[in-house]
């Protein structure tokens, strides 16, 4: 059985791993005799390159900091549309991009020599959706040995490998972000989710799961293991994933744990994943706190009527919202008629049915908002 390409196996688990990149571009300098190894993704702009992602060897990398502008990025001339493309999808030289009598050339040279860089080769390749991927190695500007063909065809077996690991590089950091923002999203819920399995082991939980499921509340969470406050209610508990989870038909699930104060309401429905449950949490008491913007935006209220429907939404009645806001009850009574004719709900008991099932009572107020 042949060894293992180590290089290859580097560059693959660098979609996981970011710092194997360097790894993988330090084997290749041994494997060439290159001083140096950058790989960079970047789109053309006016015929500019537009740098979106790098990689470097170990030794570039300490040195970037004292890099002078127009070698890593856009304004390199080897960059420039009309030369880059001359090395699409080939091991290419300067003797390639560059014209004859080409003055970037050598002023481009004189710079690497600054940073003790000499002679180059390199490649291009298209990824998709107009990214280009280069990969450019350069001997020490004191070595005398040229790159030789044994180089130029490692680096042509390399090429298709190095936009593979790209590719997945940058799908695993898009999902990583995607998984981020999602987070952030559901930390905004007035309510917790937490994902767990049949034996209440937490898979994951937004942020408000986490303030309800505190040490004295009526379920919490030990290490990553949901209990009640005691055995029975912890049974009870378990037994309503596993009924949801295993239970055909069974979809949803509902379960309050403990007794007045405190008590929370626990909604259990299955998920997709064969190995996970998820469950809605809100404490029973729980008190909203309805944005007055929203309410206008949403039933075209007035800024007075949006805050006479936030109170009663929230449990007030007409008589002591006028108190509270030091207004007749006669015109809080008609500004409820007002909210009435505008929502099309002529009893208060369908207002606040209304209210609750919209989207105001659902996120938290913590942050920016947009009303329209």
């Amino acid at each position: 059985m042949s060894k293992p390409d180590e290089l290859l196996l580097d560059l693959y688990a660098s979609a996981t791993q970011p710092s194997r990149w360097t790894q993988s571009l330090d084997r290749l300098c041994v494997s060439t005799g290159a001083c140096s190894a950058v790989v960079q993704a970047f789109r053309f702009d006016q015929g500019r390159a537009q740098i979106l992602w790098a990689a470097r060897d170990s030794r570039t990398l300490a040195s970037i900091a004292t890099e002078p502008q127009g070698l890593a990025d856009g304004d390199n001339p080897r960059l420039n549309l009309h030369r880059a493309l001359r090395g699409l999808d080939r091991v290419a030289g300067d003797e390639l991009l560059f014209d004859p009598g080409d003055e970037a050339r050598p002023m481009l040279q004189q710079r690497l020599a600054t940073l003790g860089l000499g002679h180059f080769m390199g490649t291009l390749q298209d990824v998709g959706r107009g990214v280009y991927l280069s990969l450019a190695l350069h001997r020490s500007v004191h070595d005398s040995g040229e790159f030789n063909e044994q180089h130029a065809n490692r680096l042509a077996d390399l090429a298709p490998h190095l936009g593979q690991a790209f590719l997945l590089t940058e799908q695993l950091a898009a999902s990583v972000e995607r998984d981020d923002r999602l987070r952030e999203l559901m930390d905004c819920l007035r309510f917790g989710i937490v994902l767990s399995d049949r034996r209440g082991c937490v898979q994951w939980s937004n942020r408000y799961a986490l303030d309800l499921l505190g040490a004295d509340a009526t379920l919490t969470l030990r290490g990553d293991s949901l209990h009640g406050r005691n055995a029975t209610e912890t049974h009870k508990l378990l037994s309503q994933l596993a009924m949801v989870r295993d239970a055909p038909g069974q979809n949803v699930g509902y379960i309050r744990m403990g007794q007045g104060p405190g008590s929370l309401h626990v909604a259990v429905q299955a998920s997709g994943d064969p190995e996970a449950v998820m469950l809605v949490i809100s404490a029973a008491d729980q008190t909203l706190d309805l944005p007055a913007g929203a309410l206008e935006s949403l039933f075209g209220l007035t800024p007075t009527e949006a805050r006479l429907l936030g109170a009663l939404a929230t449990g007030s009645s007409v008589e002591h919202y006028a108190l509270q806001r030091g207004v007749s009850v006669g015109t809080a009574r008609v500004q409820l008629k007002q909210i009435q004719a505008k929502t099309g709900q002529h009893r208060q008991s369908d207002l606040v049915r209304l209210v609750l099932s919209s989207a105001a009572a659902h996120l938290s107020g913590s942050g920016k908002s947009w009303v329209r």
